[in-house]
């Protein structure tokens, strides 16, 4: 969208990092007594299990996917143009064919929860979470599909895809503002823009939770699969 608006696309992907900011607040207040049930699992131990399981996976998570989306942004950056292209359409692809695979196979496929997590799921989907440095790549797209095939229930994969995005978020933007300053926009412009973001992620976070528990969930796996491969439709 930045580049469309004549912004230098390196410097498009910076302002796009930042302004998940407002994707940042929504999913904090959104899941707020998730949040608070992990944080007081550390003084209160084994009493909040799923709490200390989900403050583990975050904590795991999070480092995995800096150490790949580091010099995938810099790289990305450095290009400076469409890139990662393949990366989209393998993850709207696996979507679907998740989908697919749930529909045929019934109640019999995701059946974990967070109380299931282990050390491999904060492994696994951190150093998947990285990958969505790649423009055009989806954060929640890739994660939930990964966490989809290790076997967590819709809604779940849902919920832990949203709640990765908090801490990786804020470390994308620290990590982005000690590389290059705060970006050059007027203030006022970048506060709306944040603001934006924040309702129409609050909006879609609600949305897609409710989707999750009324709607056939290979049906909304489909449909994402299906939304995340249209931007791919600027190449051809």
């Amino acid at each position: 969208m930045f580049y469309l608006l004549g912004i230098e696309p390196g410097r498009a992907l910076e302002l796009a990092v930042l302004l998940h900011l407002g994707t940042l607040l929504s999913a904090a207040i959104y899941f707020r007594r998730e949040i608070i049930e992990a944080l007081r699992s550390v003084k209160e131990g084994a009493s909040h299990d799923e709490g200390r399981r989900l403050l583990l996976f975050l904590l795991i998570a999070t480092p995995l996917t800096g150490l790949i989306g580091l010099p995938l942004f810099l790289l990305a950056k450095r290009m400076a143009a469409t890139f990662g292209e393949a990366l989209v359409a393998l993850t709207g692809i696996a979507l679907i064919l998740n989908g697919l695979l749930q529909r045929g196979r019934g109640d019999t496929i995701g059946a974990r929860g967070a109380s299931d997590l282990r050390l491999m799921d904060g492994v696994a989907v951190g150093l998947a979470q990285g990958l969505s440095a790649l423009p055009g790549v989806s954060r929640s797209g890739i994660t939930t599909t990964l966490l989809l095939i290790r076997g967590f229930e819709g809604e779940e994969a849902l919920r832990l895809s949203f709640l990765l995005s908090i801490p990786a978020v804020f470390s994308a933007e620290m990590g982005m503002v000690l590389l290059y300053g705060f970006p050059s926009i007027e203030v006022r412009t970048l506060l709306l823009a944040v603001v934006a973001s924040f309702l129409s992620s609050l909006l879609s976070i609600h949305s897609l939770i409710r989707l999750a528990r009324r709607t056939k969930f290979w049906l909304l796996c489909v449909l994402l699969g299906v939304l995340s491969l249209i931007p791919l439709l600027a190449y051809l």
